[in-house]
């Protein structure tokens, strides 16, 4: 249950940030929130993480169907109830359909925060792609935890 409330928090939040963005900014305009660091600059990304594979939209969106429905299985299953792997599916899941509801309707996704030094430019990226990165991030480190206390415990 846990997976499912948390994935529509995280789609509910991101699709509102989106909509703040694209309703009230043109696009590519740019505000600065710390000047020579973080700005909101609204792009579109019709591609995969920094904009690889470019113009694939249904290849996004069948990517992001059956991850959806990966996500939904796995988390029925009792190792997936334990720690911090339900938040983790609901962070991946919530921020899979965040973007996948872009790729949907416009074959692009909305990216908006921009952190910056001097000359360097991180590429972009919205709420949906935090989700996904910190859900990647706990079920890795539960995939180590897990994996050393399976090894002390064999031991």
């Amino acid at each position: 249950m846990l997976v499912i409330v948390l994935g529509i928090v995280i789609v509910a939040l991101d699709q509102l940030t989106k909509w703040l963005v694209y309703s009230r900014m043109d696009l590519f305009a740019e505000i600065p929130v710390i000047q020579g660091f973080f700005s909101l600059e609204y792009v579109r990304n019709p591609g995969a993480s920094f904009g690889m594979l470019a113009n694939q939209r249904w290849l996004f969106i069948a990517i992001g169907l059956a991850a959806s429905a990966a996500m939904l299985y796995y988390s029925r299953q009792d190792e997936a109830k334990q720690g911090v792997v339900p938040w983790s599916l609901g962070l991946l899941l919530g921020g899979t359909i965040g973007n996948l509801i872009d790729r949907m309707i416009t074959g692009e996704v909305v990216d908006f925060f921009l952190f910056y030094w001097r000359d360097y430019r991180f590429p972009n990226f919205n709420v949906a792609d935090i989700a996904i990165n910190v859900g990647v991030g706990l079920f890795i480190l539960h995939l180590i935890f897990t994996g050393e206390k399976a090894k002390r415990e064999g031991a």
